[in-house]
């Protein structure tokens, strides 16, 4: 027991959870729609209006009736019914009636919008219910592709990458920009799926890797898969083409230890080339390593800050909009989680290499670690700081997951900044903080806020011992009982 505070507001957290019979769940789900195109201001030549191109990025309709269109002043307008757009295809909202004239042949359009969009602007596109799908906050030439007025647009060169970085974007190849069409150059190579198995094979033991790939604007005409062994040469082989646009190779068994990585090259039959390489891993190849002896259990989420609040550090300027998730080991032994993975919703972290986690002791993956020492203090012996720069925890909650080296999952679970979850985390300051290590932390009921800013790389302020739970439920409801016999 912590103390009677800590105790109190597990209590009182216990008996909402006992009279809550409604679970409240919420799932992120991937709108497959990106902002692929934008003019925010009229050209010359053509003079068009303000307008902007979805592109639908998987091969299924996609049916955004109801979405709603907003720029960085609040501005919005609603997409009427029936509101489709066809796999691969595109979609153009235009903001004046001059975009018909000058661009007669592009159909597919909707408006127009009840707003324009400035040279310093956000674009912003949300469901019906008002969740974020995607955006792109753009300036005009700063370090943005120059489009003010010079009958150009800005397009996405990748409509797979992250649209909401500038290195991404280009000033149109054509005068007057492509609304409703491929941008010219871009590449629509992709892998939808990527298949290991074993994920964590033994020295004994052959892998046989699959992926999907799908080229959006042109037909795949050679899949590669370069491979190398701890850190060598890599070696390419064609993969072997199956139904359904799979491809698929079989690495050989090798020995203990033994590092391997590899990435994918491609080519289609208009000449375009890409590699790939596993998404959001700053450019570090598939991999795992030969393990015959692979440790699969003993660590748990168990700690999350999602959505930090301003804190004034003494001799520090105002701390905020810092984020972390702690890993506890309550492994008997030190854990080698080197090239150990993080994944949330959108993206997948890769840890560097050379980290160990005391036994009973704790990782911390922040996106500031500055910020973490500032607020909380030097990091405990027991633990390890790891920085992770593009950690992007959704404020709404989604799905978060510990793998091994391998992609083994270790543990996995999905928060929420709504009841039964404890709501207090969500901007107010405190953390979400796992109650006891022994409960099922995929439960609501297993997590409170904590009782002040966080213990990240420490013991939980709401930590309560096993058989402490029922011991203080049991007390409370007597004393519940005790004072309605009294009246």
């Amino acid at each position: 027991m912590k103390n009677m505070k800590n105790s109190e507001r597990f209590i009182m957290n216990f008996l909402y959870i006992l009279i809550m019979f409604l679970f409240l769940t919420s799932q992120v789900i991937n709108a497959a729609v990106v902002i692929n195109e934008i003019v925010y201001k009229d050209g010359v030549v053509y003079d068009s209006g303000d307008w902007f191109e979805l592109f639908n990025n998987k091969d299924e309709i996609k049916d955004i009736s109801g979405w709603i269109i907003e720029d960085d002043g609040g501005n919005q307008f609603t997409n009427p019914p029936s509101t489709i757009i066809q796999p691969y295809d595109f979609l153009v909202f235009y903001s004046s009636d001059k975009f018909k004239t000058a661009y007669p042949a592009v159909v597919n359009i909707v408006g127009p919008l009840t707003f324009k969009f400035g040279s310093n602007d956000t674009v912003i596109v949300r469901n019906g219910d008002g969740e974020k799908k995607d955006e792109v906050e753009y300036n005009d030439g700063q370090n943005w592709p120059d489009a003010y007025g010079n009958d150009h647009s800005i397009e996405l060169v990748y409509p797979y990458g992250d649209n909401t970085m500038a290195v991404n974007w280009q000033q149109s190849v054509n005068l007057g920009g492509s609304p409703g069409a491929k941008n010219p150059g871009a590449n629509g190579i992709f892998v939808t799926e990527h298949d290991r198995t074993p994920d964590g094979p033994k020295s004994y033991e052959q892998v046989n890797i699959t992926i999907t790939a799908k080229d959006a604007f042109a037909n795949l005409t050679s899949v590669v898969i370069n491979v190398n062994y701890n850190g060598g040469t890599y070696s390419g082989a064609e993969m072997t083409a199956g139904a359904n646009n799979q491809y698929s190779y079989t690495i050989q068994p090798t020995n203990e230890g033994v590092i391997v990585r590899y990435y994918f090259d491609f080519i289609d039959d208009i000449g375009l080339t890409a590699q790939r390489w596993w998404a959001g891993s700053t450019n570090e190849p598939y991999l795992y390593i030969v393990n015959d002896n692979p440790v699969l259990s003993g660590m748990v989420i168990n700690e999350i800050m999602y959505n930090s609040s301003n804190i004034w550090v003494e001799n520090v300027t105002t701390t905020s909009n810092y984020e972390y998730v702690e890993i506890y080991n309550f492994n008997t032994q030190d854990v080698d989680v080197s090239y150990w993975q993080f994944h949330d919703d959108a993206n997948k972290y890769r840890l560097p290499d050379s980290l160990t986690v005391p036994a009973d002791g704790y990782i911390v993956l922040a996106d500031k670690t500055q910020a973490v020492i500032d607020v909380y203090g030097a990091i405990p012996a027991n633990a390890l700081l790891i920085s992770i720069p593009e950690l992007g925890l959704a404020n709404g909650g989604e799905i978060i997951s510990w793998q091994t080296v391998n992609g083994e999952k270790i543990n996995e679970l999905t928060y929420d900044d709504k009841a039964p979850w404890p709501i207090e985390p969500d901007g107010n300051g405190p953390s979400l903080e796992l109650i006891n290590w022994t409960f099922n932390n995929s439960l609501p009921e297993s997590w409170l806020s904590s009782t002040n800013f966080g213990t990240p790389g420490r013991e939980n302020s709401a930590f309560v011992p096993e058989g402490g739970f029922w011991i203080f439920g049991l007390l409370n409801f007597w004393i519940i009982g005790r004072k309605f016999v009294l009246r």
